[in-house]
């Protein structure tokens, strides 16, 4: 008798697409109700928690269709691939979305955001200043893809960890 046994691969596609297309959707939701450039942490907070949320069932699903056994290793694997796959997938809709969907978004997001919170945090900075910063913003905004993935692969390891902690059956 064969038994199939679950591979980390398949769940971490199968999860990290979904988590792509809730943030997705969630981020196309903002910008149609224009609220991209509110300045809120929210949507932030909304992609962590549902990036959290579908590598935690990811990790259990895993382990369910592993005859119920896990160990630690297997689910900082899973959480480390789950968001690499989630993170590559975020990398392509920043790239499609700063240039195609909305092509001004880095001046507007420098203008309309960092401006005001510079202004409100640093009352001392004349406006030159802020604009400078902001100008530099949007000279390495490209620092930001690869910085997506970087914190993709640690905030993956990192839920891993801890799940794999509560959740491992020998």
């Amino acid at each position: 008798m064969q038994t199939n046994t679950p591979t980390i691969r398949t769940y971490a596609y199968k999860y990290g697409i979904i988590i792509s297309i809730i943030t997705i959707s969630f981020s196309l939701m903002l910008h149609f109700m224009d609220l991209t450039y509110s300045g809120s942490n929210v949507p932030q907070i909304v992609n962590l928690v549902v990036s959290a949320g579908c590598i935690i069932i990811a990790i259990v699903s895993f382990r369910s269709a592993n005859s119920n056994k896990l160990n630690v290793r297997q689910a900082v694997k899973l959480g480390i691939a789950t968001a690499v796959i989630s993170g590559i997938i975020a990398v392509f809709y920043t790239l499609l979305f700063a240039n195609v969907i909305e092509p001004d978004f880095v001046e507007r997001l420098g203008n309309e955001v960092t401006a005001k919170q510079m202004a409100e945090r640093f009352p001392q900075m004349t406006s030159d200043q802020i604009q400078q910063q902001v100008d530099m913003q949007a000279k390495f905004f490209w620092v930001t893809y690869p910085f997506l993935l970087i914190f993709s692969c640690i905030y993956g390891l990192v839920v891993g960890w801890v799940t794999g902690l509560f959740t491992r059956r020998s």
